[in-house]
């Protein structure tokens, strides 16, 4: 699942500015922060209500330290989002084999239990995406996935974490601290917004333009030689035209407008292990729709949208293909962002999720 969490470490949070210090110099209200946000939450009703998959929640407090087990963990209070959750990133030595996580609130009370979450328990929830619970990378990078019941509401809790590895050892714990965001927010945002370019790597695509394109990576040939095939010599779209609908109550709409415009000849590529692309005429087209929440951050002028129900009906065929998040996916929309009257440029990711792109809308 992609978390608002693993945003920051791409530096892909979107921040809503206006070109001066005084929104209302140029017509803008003033955003006020949401006082649901501020309230500090039962840590017991939070502990009992989170979902981490392969995670164990036991009585009692969690085991101390008993040794010089040590991991690096950003201490920097962290955004989440009502059911969406957040994840928990971390980096500890090869011999990791899982956290300990214990919720606490504003005077120090804590849960009276904790979570126990091994290291390398695969997710089996998710409809559409792959999603991880810890993984463990070859750089001792850890994420640990974490979800809210629906009775996680708006507001703050904080949590005490520490790590233990293969040998038992138990290392000191970290105390992080959480605000889960409130639906919508800023008035300023609410409103259709109308897709006009996007700019990526110094190269601008108006409206209508080639926008994204997808590949097999590879294919293997009839003549056993392996082809790199790139994303922009696979099957590739254009959008006509994207509206995205922010509204006061919290939910998003964009509704993407798409034709194909190049498509990659799988048969003759690898009969002849080059790439042999066509031009496509789509008279047709589809239409992406994607559904969920947004969310703005007053202190940091930051918005997210979490999507939890994606649609593409194709035109030609008649037919639907949809999916739903149960606990909601990042939208690639979510960026560093410019808002100045009625323009507003976020700088979100790619389709991949890899390279930052800006998007550009008008009212």
């Amino acid at each position: 699942m992609k978390k608002v969490i693993l945003c920051l470490t791409a530096s892909v949070f979107l921040t809503i500015l206006s070109c001066g210090d005084d929104d209302s110099a140029i017509g803008l209200t003033p955003v006020n922060i949401d006082p649901s946000e501020e309230v500090f939450l039962d840590p017991t009703e939070i502990s009992k209500n989170l979902i981490i998959d392969g995670g164990s929640r036991i009585t009692g407090n969690a085991p101390s330290s008993n040794g010089s087990l040590s991991f690096t963990i950003n201490k920097e209070e962290q955004s989440a989002f009502q059911k969406n959750g957040f994840s928990i990133l971390l980096n500890a030595p090869t011999n990791y084999a899982g956290s300990y996580i214990q919720i606490k609130n504003e005077d120090g009370t804590l849960a009276p239990d904790y979570w126990d979450v091994p290291v390398g328990v695969k997710s089996s929830k998710s409809n559409h995406k792959k999603r991880k619970v810890s993984n463990k990378n070859n750089d001792g990078d850890i994420e640990i996935d974490v979800d809210f019941e629906d009775s996680v509401t708006a507001g703050r809790f904080c949590y005490v974490i520490c790590i233990y590895d293969e040998e038992g050892n138990i290392s000191p714990a970290e105390e992080i601290c959480v605000e889960v965001e409130a639906w919508g927010g800023n008035p300023n945002l609410i409103g259709t917004w109308n897709y006009t370019k996007q700019v990526a790597n110094g190269i601008t695509t108006p409206v209508g333009e080639i926008n994204f394109c997808e590949s097999p990576g590879f294919i293997n040939c009839n003549n056993q030689e392996t082809l790199i095939v790139p994303e922009d010599k696979g099957w590739c779209y254009a959008s006509t035209e994207i509206k995205l609908e922010l509204n006061a109550d919290g939910t998003y709409v964009i509704n993407d407008f798409q034709f194909q415009k190049q498509s990659f000849i799988f048969d003759q590529s690898i009969s002849t292990c080059t790439i042999v692309n066509e031009t496509v005429n789509d008279e047709f087209g589809s239409k992406e729709t994607s559904k969920g929440y947004w969310a703005y951050n007053e202190e940091k002028e930051e918005i997210i949208l979490i999507e939890f129900e994606n649609t593409t009906f194709y035109f030609d065929d008649n037919f639907e293909d949809s999916y739903t998040e149960e606990f909601g996916e990042l939208h690639q929309m979510s960026g560093f962002s410019l808002l100045n009257g009625s323009s507003l440029v976020i700088s979100g990711l790619d389709y991949d999720f890899t390279n930052v792109t800006e998007y550009h809308f008008t009212k």
